[in-house]
C-alpha cells in the first residue's frame, strides 16, 4: 500500500480553527516513521507547532471503486526536525524512496532546494496507532496493525 502512491493525506488540528487536511509527498524508514517536507508558514506546519497530534491516510487514487482496495490509517505525533543527524536520516529516507510512477528515486536531485533551506523543513511522523484495510484479505473490515510493528 505504501509503495502504491507518492502521497499521503495528513490531518492536523488547531484549537481555534479546527482540523486541516492536505496531501504531501512522503517516505518512511525501517521503523515505520513517516517523513515529509513542508514550508514553515503553511497552516499544517503552524498547527504542528501548536499541537503535535497528526492523522495520516495512505491509499492509491488509482484504485477502482469496484475493485479491491487497500489503505492505511494512522495517528501519531509529528516533529519538525532541527537536529542535523535527524535531518540527514529524513533526507536519506525521503530521497532514497522509489516512486511508483517511475520506479526510480529522486537521487537527491532536488536536495539543494530543500536541505539547509529554512523555507523547507523535514517533519517526522511517529505512528502511535495504525490500521490497514485490504479487501482482498479482510473484506470491508480494517485491521489494527500490532503495536510491535507500528512502534519499533
Amino acid at each position: 500500500c505504501m509503495n502504491s502512491t507518492e502521497y499521503c493525506c495528513i490531518a492536523t488540528v488547531d484549537g481555534e480553527l479546527g482540523t486541516w487536511s492536505n496531501p504531501v509527498y512522503f517516505a518512511w524508514d525501517a521503523q515505520m516513521n513517516l517523513y515529509f517536507i513542508s514550508q514553515p508558514k503553511s497552516r499544517h506546519m503552524k498547527n504542528i507547532g501548536k499541537d503535535s497530534r497528526i492523522a495520516v491516510s495512505i491509499f492509491s487514487t488509482a484504485q477502482s471503486t469496484f475493485g479491491d482496495v487497500s489503505g492505511i490509517q494512522l495517528n501519531g505525533r509529528a516533529e519538525v526536525l532541527t537536529d542535523t543527524a535527524a535531518v540527514e536520516k529524513a533526507y536519506a529516507a525521503y530521497y532514497g524512496r522509489k516512486y511508483p510512477e517511475t520506479g526510480k528515486n529522486a537521487n537527491g536531485k532536488y536536495a539543494d532546494a530543500y536541505i539547509n533551506n529554512p523555507s523547507w523543513l523535514f517533519v517526522k511522523i511517529v505512528p502511535e496507532d495504525a490500521y490497514y484495510f485490504d479487501t482482498r484479505f479482510f473484506d470491508e473490515a480494517r485491521q489494527r496493525v500490532p503495536a510491535g510493528i507500528v512502534l519499533r
